[in-house]
Order: structure tokens, then sequence, then C-alpha cells
């Protein structure tokens, strides 16, 4: 439901999905080991493309996967990475009450409790 209530009024939504397997010489198919991260790249590329044209974008990683797997017949290899809305900023009145308090830049985690020297958790 939360990403309903906003997402509908998107020009476009998008489903990013990765292919899990690759196909190689003489029929041999064997495990894509860099799919989600691939998918990743083309997220980020798909972004900021749409920031260049004027538009706006918002990641969804709460969908149902197997319901999109069902509803567009997606064969079992591809993995359903996320969805993605694109649009045009419209009014903040428009949406839910809840939402439009969230409408505010995401506070950003400092430096220092992402990142360090050494080994994990250094």
């Amino acid at each position: 439901p939360f990403n309903k209530d906003w997402a509908q009024h998107a020009s476009a939504l998008v489903f990013l999905l990765s292919d899990t397997q690759i196909d190689g010489q003489n029929g041999e198919i064997r495990p894509a080991g860099t799919n989600s991260f691939d998918a990743g790249a083309a997220w980020a590329q798909a972004a900021l493309q749409a920031s260049t044209l004027g538009y706006h974008t918002h990641a969804m990683a709460g969908i149902l996967k197997e319901d999109v797997h069902q509803a567009l017949n997606v064969p079992s290899r591809f993995k359903v990475e996320i969805a993605f809305a694109i649009g045009k900023r419209g009014d903040v009145a428009s949406l839910a009450e809840g939402l439009q308090a969230r409408e505010l830049p995401s506070p950003r985690k400092p430096l220092a409790e992402i990142a360090f020297n050494g080994t994990f958790g250094g």
C-alpha cells in the first residue's frame, strides 16, 4: 500500500530484472555471479538519465516479487530486483498526509559509521 499511494501517479513504473544465468558456448548454462550488481548499476544509470531529462525516480525494493513474476510471465531464471517509478514531481499537497511529511531530504549517516580502515567493523 505504501508505494502504491504515490507511485500510481508516476509516468512509468519499471521492473528491473536480472538474469541469474549466463548462456555459454555449446548450450552450456552457468550461474551468473554479478547479476544483482549489474542490475544495481543499471538502476543507477537509469536514475541519472531520468534526472538529466528533468524527471524524478524512486526505487522500491518492497514489492511483491513473486506476483511480478506471475503477472508479467517472467521466466524463472530472471530475478525481480526492484521496481522504480519515473515521473515529474507533483504537488506535495496531492499526497496522503502521512507521505507529505516524508518529502524532505533523508538524513545521511556520517562517513565514519560506514567506512573504515582494516578488517570489517574496524
